[in-house]
């Protein structure tokens, strides 16, 4: 099996792999948060990797990490 290819999985495996509550996943998952793959009627397999950059939308980064556009538009208001 080619080495680039992840290996699908079911809800309750995403769930022990990312360490988030199958519930949700299945909010995330109605909302379209997050890609899936509906195979029939019940079966739903997600892709672990695609899972991973499509939550990487919801990280927060320190004020420190700021782009430096940003910091002199603030800089603006205050002066």
């Amino acid at each position: 099996m080619d080495s680039k290819r992840s290996r699908l999985m079911n809800i309750w495996s995403l769930s022990d792999h990312t360490g988030i509550a199958v519930r949700t996943l299945r909010t995330f998952m109605a909302a379209r948060k997050i890609p899936f793959l509906k195979i029939g009627h019940r079966t739903v397999l997600f892709d672990p990797d695609k899972v991973y950059i499509a939550l990487e939308r919801f990280q927060t980064n320190a004020i420190g990490d700021e782009p430096r556009v940003a910091a002199k538009i603030s800089n603006r208001k205050n002066a």
